[in-house]
């Protein structure tokens, strides 16, 4: 966003007035939005612009709110955005936006001053929550250097030595679900950046959609002290105790391993038909050109057949070759997606496997780099354990003819070596030493042959 003209800058009304009323002329939806604030739709008998001491005096309204602004400048002048510097209380310069909401490139600054005003929403909770403690950080920017991202705000709280890190979750566009993931990335960073404060507490103001998904995963973490708050719009905020909000609701699907199709040595008949390297075959009459172009000697690396669902070709090629991957699993029976979770989009391709003692395993599969794998790794894998405490396998008839135990399951991360986010460490080290997570690194010619670069075991890395 441009800066604020200085006072040298000062235009005449008449010529501010102008280049509003020539910006609202060109504009289908045009709105007004001032920094940390939800944008006012422009609409007749809404707006009003007045010459007044030497100033325009702009204002809009709704039905909650009205703004009144002094515009003394133009800062900027460009199709479908006009930038304009006020004069508030006491002479102090800030400035408004003008911006047509029709306009594809305006989508930015929408989410921008999205952002920014739930930003300034969490700072009003955080003043009624921690009353007494210093606000020393708080931010809605992106930081690509720490893996921060702009959709859910940051802040950091202090009373004497103590401190607080701080993450918020609007109620959209983005999941809020997964603010967890960039609350222990930024607490994280905190104990590193601050390392003379006692910073042992994340606490996470989530909508109420997110509260359980969170919860659940908390009682999986350690490492730190958790607080969840919730919240609305209107300002009230509340604490809630994590055990109290859900339990966990899942559902064991009936057992359907994989066979092999005789149409090809590696197409597999699923229950959603006959798929090819993680591809749907949709004619038996198709598979020879198919198998052609989805190789690793395709002649054509750019058509869909290639490209097109990566982890399903990387789920068929462990299931082909398990023993280079673990050799102490049992290469079969393997089953796939066996959990239904309500309302939560997988994205992630997931193996579930048994090893030769009995004690079962959760394969995740991930071909390109995903900053979620972990926590979305723990919501099926905490399924899977349970479903294991309840010995629910052997009566739906999983594993047929194996004593099944009841331990919580192992749990690998498998994926291209270098597509590992590099914050899976720093997540893995807040994971109960109840789960017994691997990360499995593979070498880049996966489709080809499937070759274990590094095996590291819970958040160890590279010495």
């Amino acid at each position: 966003m441009p800066r604020p003209a200085t006072r040298s800058a000062r235009s005449e009304p008449a010529s501010v007035q102008a280049a509003i009323e020539s910006f609202l002329a060109a504009s289908r939806q045009p709105v007004l939005q001032e920094p940390g604030e939800l944008p006012f739709p422009l609409q007749p008998g809404q707006f009003e612009l007045a010459q007044k001491a030497g100033a325009l005096l702009v204002s809009t309204w709704d039905e909650n709110r009205q703004l009144h602004r002094r515009a003394i400048a133009i800062s900027e002048d460009r199709p479908g955005r006009l930038t304009l510097t006020i004069e508030r209380f006491g002479g102090k310069l800030g400035m408004i936006v003008l911006y047509d909401q029709a306009k594809p490139a305006s989508a930015p600054l929408r989410k921008q001053g999205e952002r920014h005003h739930f930003r300034e929403h969490l700072r009003g909770l955080l003043r009624k929550q921690f009353p007494g403690w210093r606000l020393l950080d708080l931010s809605a920017d992106l930081d690509l250097e720490h893996s921060l991202s702009a959709n859910y705000p940051r802040a950091l709280l202090r009373q004497g030595k103590r401190a607080v890190a701080v993450i918020g979750a609007a109620p959209s566009p983005a999941d809020p679900s997964q603010a967890l993931t960039y609350g222990l990335i930024w607490l994280d960073y905190l104990r590193r950046r601050e390392p003379a404060l006692q910073l042992d507490t994340l606490a996470l103001f989530l909508p109420q959609s997110a509260l359980t998904s969170t919860a659940l995963r908390l009682r999986w973490l350690t490492g730190a002290k958790f607080q969840l708050f919730t919240y609305s719009m209107e300002g009230h905020s509340q604490e809630l105790d994590p055990a109290d909000c859900g339990n966990l609701h899942t559902e064991l699907l009936p057992a359907q391993p994989h066979q092999r199709s005789p149409l090809h040595p590696e197409a597999d008949v699923t229950a959603k038909g006959i798929h090819l390297r993680g591809l749907p075959v949709p004619e038996p009459a198709a598979i020879a050109e198919m198998a052609r172009l989805r190789s690793a000697a395709s002649p054509d690396r750019l058509n869909p057949l290639y490209t097109r669902n990566a982890e399903g070709w990387l789920d068929s090629q462990i299931r082909r070759h398990l023993d280079a991957v673990d050799a102490t699993l049992q290469p079969a029976p393997l089953y796939g997606q066996v959990i239904a979770v309500a309302g939560v989009d997988r994205a992630i391709a997931d193996i579930l496997a048994v090893d030769f003692d009995g004690r079962l395993a959760v394969l995740e599969l991930k071909a390109e780099q995903d900053i979620h794998l972990p926590l979305q790794a723990l919501d099926y894998w905490m399924r899977i354990a349970h479903h294991a405490a309840q010995r629910d396998f052997a009566s739906r008839a999983y594993f047929p003819g194996i004593q099944l135990r009841p331990d919580p399951p192992r749990l690998l991360l498998i994926a291209p070596a270098l597509n590992f986010h590099p914050t899976t460490e720093t997540i893995l080290r807040f994971f109960s030493s109840n789960i017994a997570v691997e990360r499995v690194g593979l070498a880049l010619e996966w489709r080809q042959m499937v070759r274990v670069l590094f095996r590291y075991r819970g958040a160890e890395g590279p010495s």
